[in-house]
């Protein structure tokens, strides 16, 4: 294949990948070289390039795409993952995912692309968008994921309003996950599942289930430093402010 025939044709490509599909790769990276020059092929990073040539010049860049072909096998996690299933409260400027080959982050258009560990036993679905597909955690992954970390989902009233935000849930799995995370995390999805109980169709088996696995307690909806202004007894759990205020944060359908 031509080098031009190639940046026409991928919008967002490894120098490897470009490499493996060249006729001459020792001339493809001498034109790799002058493209990036002259501003045709722009570096996202070490080994990851995008093209503004032809029909992309001036063309936006998805961050999934980039997440996609630095990584096939990264997850787009947290307050991104919300902004996939489309219920992110507010549009984010960091793009986090995991990966098991990506441990450096950087920076590309103003969007800070975070790896945030190791995709582990993470559950995720493909996800589709005009550049592709990627992976990104499934609904009940991410309400655990931003419960357990919201300062990665946009805080605690972003993480609040955005999953509620959720038509949908598969509670039992949702459940499930929870208890496997331990007492805190029951806690938390216990205390969501019951401010929106009818509008998920939340059965009392499964809170039953987390009100079981909780342990002595407190727990806290955000981090230790946000102090103690609401408290949820049945749930055992610490709110950031107060409990009028944390429930104005529920988003109804």
């Amino acid at each position: 294949m031509k080098f031009s025939d190639y940046i026409d044709s991928h919008h967002v490509f490894t120098t490897s990948s470009l490499l493996e599909a060249m006729d001459s790769a020792g001339a493809a990276e001498e034109q790799l070289r002058r493209a990036v020059r002259s501003g045709t092929v722009e570096r996202v990073r070490r080994g990851l390039l995008v093209s503004n040539h032809g029909r992309f010049e001036d063309a936006p860049v998805e961050q999934t795409e980039v997440v996609a072909v630095l990584d096939a096998g990264a997850v787009v996690s947290y307050h991104s993952a919300l902004e996939s299933h489309g219920v992110a409260h507010n549009a984010g400027f960091a793009c986090r995912f995991r990966s098991d080959s990506v441990r450096s982050g950087f920076d590309f258009r103003g969007v800070a692309y975070r790896p945030c560990g190791p995709v582990g036993n993470a559950r995720s679905k493909t996800m589709r968008s005009p550049a592709g597909t990627y992976l990104a955690t499934t609904r009940e992954q991410t309400v655990v994921d931003c419960l357990g970390k919201p300062a990665l989902a946009g805080g605690v009233e972003e993480a609040v309003r955005s999953l509620t935000a959720f038509v949908y849930l598969d509670v039992e799995e949702l459940v499930g996950l929870a208890v496997d995370a331990g007492p805190s995390m029951a806690s938390r999805v216990g205390w969501l599942l019951s401010a929106k109980k009818a509008e998920w169709h939340v059965g009392e088996e499964g809170l039953s289930l987390l009100e079981g696995r909780l342990g002595p307690g407190p727990y806290r909806l955000g981090p230790a430093s946000a102090g103690s202004a609401g408290w949820v007894a049945s749930w055992r759990l610490v709110l950031p402010e107060d409990e009028e205020e944390v429930m104005s944060w529920i988003t109804r359908s």
